[in-house]
């Protein structure tokens, strides 16, 4: 509006202006007329009074009075115009517009953000007596899954993410939660259903992960997809203390893994309690310490037994501990092109079983290094037993390994590829050996999340 009224005022001036102008021009314009009208010669004549000068001098006066209504029109043109443009300009200053628009193109962005993953591999198996199988394992090439990722702000105190995995087997949900942020100062809580923070890679899905597959650590207890769970969680950020920083997560889920706990079955929810310890040990450098500890309960309620008559097992208890070291080094603005991080973990079991208890322990040990933007390469160790009552530390025979050495080529942020060596040594019977081929690749804004 206020170039609106600048332009409409420089107008008003630029009106003003003329009047003066049209009678100046007007006056040059009579005297040039006198001054050359014929009879004007000299001014000795005037005495004498020339025929034809009182029709002049009537002549000139019509003109002057012409003139003068003239510029008396234009000044009350120019008031008129004056006060036509005040009073526009008061209406419009005390006008307030009020506009009406749709919004119905503009939904879209309420949706959620999607990224899909998709994650191949090829795998050559060379068995302990030379076949190319081993099991119900084939050397060929296999998609693993085609992960589809939702997330989105549900409103400005929480959030929600949802994995749905598509496999050979069929489709599966991977994780399904909200979480609010700031419940409490430096306090969230999540809840549905989630990968469990027992130790660090647990928490990743598999795409994610610096290797092929999860350590033997988790897979052996837990199953292929590791400790999943449904329940609730808090994350709370503590005081200073001892170290840079320290978070605390309590769990509380259905005991569902059929593994460590009831299973199905499940009746009295399982605990998980973690604090992380995170220190800067320079600028470079940082070292992250975490423990953790469950507890839970493994025996089936309420199972309906082939009679049709309900049956509860006697309380029987599971016990989990854990700690994980990690020590990752990157150098200030070269953080793209070179890094080291060394990561352990260890796990011990107590599980109650019919007729006796499974202690259980077992863990790994990885190495990676970044040589270059697009090129990391990298090794992990994994020693655990198996998971069976009759474990006994001291004999080395009840110990399953494992070495994996690997080299990873990021094409870009999207598209990944890994070749893996395996060498394995099964509880029992001869090593096998396995060569895997990977690419993941990803479309959407999250890439490779690890969550």
């Amino acid at each position: 509006m206020s170039s609106r009224r600048t332009y409409r005022a420089g107008f008003v001036r630029q009106l003003a202006i003329w009047p003066g102008l049209t009678v100046a021009m007007l006056c040059c314009q009579s005297a040039f007329a006198q001054a050359s009208a014929p009879g004007a010669e000299t001014n000795a004549e005037a005495a004498g009074v020339p025929a034809g000068q009182e029709a002049l001098e009537d002549d000139s006066g019509a003109r002057v009075e012409a003139l003068e209504a003239r510029i008396e029109s234009l000044e009350m043109s120019l008031l008129q115009l004056e006060a036509t443009q005040a009073i526009t300009v008061g209406e419009e200053e005390g006008v307030r517009l009020k506009t009406f628009s749709g919004g119905q193109r503009a939904l879209q962005a309420l949706n959620p953000e999607l990224s899909v993953v998709g994650d191949m591999f090829a795998r050559y198996i060379l068995a302990g007596d030379g076949s190319e199988y081993l099991g119900g394992d084939r050397s060929g090439f296999f998609p693993r899954a085609v992960g589809v990722h939702l997330q989105s702000n549900l409103d400005p105190f929480a959030f929600t993410k949802i994995a749905l995995e598509f496999g050979p087997e069929g489709a599966e949900l991977g994780e399904a939660y909200a979480t609010w942020t700031s419940v409490l100062p430096r306090v969230s809580v999540t809840a549905g259903k989630f990968r469990q923070q027992l130790g660090v890679v647990n928490r990743w899905h598999k795409h994610g992960l610096d290797q092929f597959d999860f350590p033997l650590m988790l897979t052996v207890p837990f199953g292929p997809g590791g400790l999943n769970q449904t329940g609730v969680s808090m994350r709370a950020e503590l005081p200073h203390l001892w170290a840079d920083s320290l978070g605390l997560t309590v769990q509380v889920t259905n005991g569902q893994n059929a593994g460590v706990f009831a299973g199905d079955f499940f009746s009295v929810p399982a605990e998980l309690v973690r604090l992380n310890n995170y220190w800067d040990l320079n600028r470079d450098t940082y070292l992250q310490l975490g423990l953790t500890s469950m507890y839970g309960f493994n025996n089936q309620r309420g199972v309906v037994d082939d009679q049709g008559d309900v049956t509860n097992g006697d309380w029987r208890t599971t016990v989990v501990a854990g700690a994980d070291l990690t020590v990752n080094w990157e150098p200030v603005n070269r953080a793209k092109y070179h890094h080291i991080t060394w990561r352990t973990e260890y796990l011990w079991i107590q599980k109650e079983v019919e007729g006796g208890t499974i202690a259980w322990m077992g863990g790994y040990s990885s190495l990676e290094g970044k040589v270059a933007r697009s090129w990391a390469i990298g090794a992990r160790v994994d020693l655990v037993q198996d998971f069976d009552p009759d474990n006994d530390p001291g004999d080395l025979s009840r110990w399953n390994w494992q070495v994996l050495p690997y080299v990873t080529w990021w094409q870009s942020p999207w598209v990944r590829f890994r070749l893996e060596y395996i060498y394995h040594q099964p509880l029992v019977g001869v090593p096998d050996q396995r060569v895997m081929l990977q690419t993941t690749f990803a479309a959407g804004p999250h890439k490779h999340e690890r969550y």
